[in-house]
Parts: C-alpha cells; structure tokens; sequence
C-alpha cells in the first residue's frame, strides 16, 4: 500500500513539472464595420467582416522539452462576423493549422500558414492585408502566392513545411514549400517561397520571392521593400516584378506612409501604381485611412481608397464585380477587438 501512495506521489509530481513547462493559450480577434463601393456597375452598401484585420479564433500552445527545444502548434479558425460562418472557404480551421519545433536553430513547422509573401506584405504595407479593396488590402493588386488550384484561398498555403531562421544581428529569413501532392508530376501545383529581412536601427530591407505552380500557368514574383522610422512618420517604398507562362509582364509599385497624429492615433497614406506590359493596362490607387485606439485591445478604424483604371483594366473592379475601367470608389469604417 505504501509502495502505491508512493508510486502515485511521484506520478504527480511528475506530471506537475510536465504541465508547468507546457502552456496554451487562446486569442482572437473580433472584427467587423461596414463598406460602401462604387465600381461603376452600381453601388453597393453592407456589413462586413475582417476589414482592419481577419476575424478569428485561435489556440496556441508550447512545449519546453528541455535543452533550449521547443515543441509549437497553432490552430487559427477564420470566422466571419457578419454571418458566423467559417472563413477560407469553410475550412474550420483555415488561416493556419502548424505543429513544429523551435530552438536556437530558429523554427520547423508543418501544415498551413500565411505565405511568406503575404507576411512580408503584413510587415511593410502600413494598410496591411485589410482596410482597402474589399479586405483584401494588397492581395487586389499583388500577387502573394497561395492560390495553385481552386480550392486554395490566396495568400495561404497548404500541405507545407515553414523555416524561420533566429534572429541574426537584425538579419532575419523564411523559406516555404507547398507540396503540390499530384500523383505522378512532383512539381505540380507546387509552391515555394523566400524571404530575407535585414533590419539595423530604424531602417529596414527586405526582399521575397514566390511561386506557384498555378495549374497551367506558372506564376512568379520578385519583390523589394524598403522602410525608415523617423519617429513622426514610418514611409514605406514597395516594388513587385510577376511573371507567368502566359507572357504577363507585370511590375507595381507602393509609396506609402504611416504617422501617429495623437497618442492613440494614426493616418495611414498610400498611392500605388500597376502596369501590364503584356496587354497595355494601367492602374493606379490612392488610399487614405486613420486608426484610434480606444485601448490596447479596441480600434476604431476608417478607410478610404480610389482607383482609377485604364479603359480594359480589371484589376481591382474584378474585386467588386466592376465593368472593366471602371473608377472604384470604396469607404469601409468599423471596430477591432483583440483578445
């Protein structure tokens, strides 16, 4: 009997060390205001989720296996506030399914995520991936990878192995790749991405490519980014190079800026231009917009863009089911809680 009350001591101890170096953690964000578009078909007015940033729900946990090793999972469920549906076409748990391991080498995981495209767009683009063109932000005019068949949801991939390399004296990389698990054909729908980000006081360089192997037609992107943080404005220079096996010739290009106006505010500016070799099409935007934090959690958020398209352009009036060369007007305004 004694040997049992012993036994069942030293489990609990045991099990007690196991839980205290084991954490989990749940968050979310809340996000939802309203949009009004004009793309020359019409207008249309309506609540919508997600506009300053993705509604969702996540769960993240980690593991000190000791020695400096880690073990890491996320999962992160898109969720539309408007309706309460799942986001990322239905997926339960569609903005991001990772389970790796982490330590001084930097950090392995497998599942889906972010491209690192659209990561490297969230960290320079003062807009982000929202506010502008429908939520979308810089997804209606650049290409962030993550779509190679119709099932997929751009700017995400699936079925991939993520690195991240630590932080080297400010150097930072991040490399990806998406198996495209076609039986018979490796390369097939296959998609791969590269980051390498140097930051040194208040400058930062970066450079990204992607491609994916989009069924039938391959495509691929160059891009460049540059930011300088003088205290009362953060400007921001974006350029974009995509090809594709149909002969796209595609360069943008973003000038943007970020300042903070008050203690919790800030305005966000930014003009970007598209231009398509290949078949003579223009596009050029203009996009204002202001955040102010009620707290640290709570933002009150206000945007608004306006595109100008040459007569065949559909770059961004595809976004809103425009006519082509359409001029597309776009107010959205609403409120993010993060928890």
């Amino acid at each position: 009997m004694k040997k049992s009350f012993l036994a069942l001591a030293l489990m609990g101890a045991f099990s007690g060390a196991a839980f205290a170096q084991s954490s989990v953690t749940i968050y979310g964000v809340a996000d939802i205001g309203v949009q009004g578009v004009s793309a020359g078909a019409g207008k249309q007015a309506k609540v919508t989720s997600g506009q300053q940033g993705g509604s969702r729900l996540g769960f993240k946990g980690t593991e000190d296996l000791g020695g400096g090793l880690k073990a890491n999972f996320v999962l992160e469920q898109g969720v539309k506030m408007d309706t309460g549906e799942s986001d990322q076409s239905g997926r339960t748990f569609g903005r991001t399914t990772l389970v790796g391991l982490s330590g001084d080498f930097g950090s392995v995981n497998l599942g889906r995520d972010k491209t690192t495209t659209l990561k490297f767009f969230d960290s320079y683009d003062p807009f982000g991936s929202a506010l502008v063109n429908n939520g979308n932000g810089t997804r209606a005019l650049y290409f962030v990878a993550g779509k190679v068949n119709k099932d997929e949801t751009n700017g995400r991939v699936s079925n991939a192995i993520f690195y991240n390399t630590p932080d080297l004296s400010g150097f930072k990389a991040a490399v990806s790749y998406g198996a495209g698990e076609k039986a018979g054909d490796n390369s097939a729908e296959r998609s791969v991405g590269l980051t390498a980000n140097y930051k040194v006081d208040a400058l930062e360089v970066g450079y990204n490519y992607a491609k994916d192997n989009v069924i039938g037609n391959a495509v691929s992107a160059n891009t460049v980014a540059a930011a300088y943080d003088f205290g009362v404005a953060k400007p921001v220079f974006l350029f974009q190079k995509q090809k594709d096996d149909k002969g796209m010739d595609r360069k943008i290009y973003t000038l943007a800026v970020s300042a903070p106006v008050t203690a919790t505010g800030k305005v966000l500016a930014g003009f970007t231009k598209v231009s398509d070799s290949a078949v003579a099409k223009d596009v050029k935007q203009f996009s204002l917009g202001y955040v102010h934090g009620l707290s640290k959690r709570t933002d009150l958020y206000a945007a608004y863009a306006y595109a100008k398209q040459d007569s065949e352009a559909t770059i961004v009036s595809d976004q809103f089911a425009g006519k082509k060369g359409s001029k597309v007007h776009e107010l959205t305004a609403g409120i993010q809680h993060r928890f």
